[in-house]
């Protein structure tokens, strides 16, 4: 008998509503004479990628089969201790999404990939820091050059 684990639960959920999502992109405006592929593609584009990394969850889950969950019980203040860098990445949205609007996408982009990354990765080597710092400093531009030249859509 097929067991629920958090795997299939987290794959079988984000695939719902990546689907729910890609069939409401159908309300997306359809592309203007100066958009070349309109506003829905970007949004299609993760949405596909989602349910793909989603199936690939759920068929690793289930050739793993189903372990017995053996992790205790914590209490509160060991919970936060266990989960500081969710938290944390919870509160850095959360920042970015204020700074989006004050600083421009390209500032507060660099900056929250730049401290999610480090939060991630725990970053305490310099090869680590300049991984952090070339990858964040190739992929904002090249996200905004995809937006404002490829896709015509102006980005804060």
């Amino acid at each position: 008998m097929l067991m629920l684990t958090k795997d299939r639960a987290l794959a079988l959920a984000m695939m719902l509503m990546a689907g729910i999502l890609l069939v409401e992109s159908g309300d997306i405006p359809p592309p203007t004479s100066w958009q070349p592929y309109g506003s829905a593609l970007f949004p299609r584009i993760l949405l596909v990628l989602i349910v793909a990394l989603s199936l690939l969850i759920l068929i690793r889950s289930l050739l793993a089969g189903a372990r017995p969950a053996d992790t205790p019980r914590r209490s509160f203040p060991q919970w936060l201790a266990h989960n500081r860098s969710v938290l944390g990445l919870f509160l850095l949205f959360g920042l970015y999404a204020a700074l989006l609007p004050l600083v421009g996408y390209i500032a507060a982009t660099l900056g929250f990939l730049v401290l999610a990354f480090a939060l991630l990765l725990g970053i305490n080597t310099r090869r680590k820091w300049i991984i952090n710092l070339t990858v964040s400093g190739i992929l904002v531009p090249l996200v905004y050059v995809i937006f404002r030249y490829g896709l015509n859509v102006w980005l804060p």
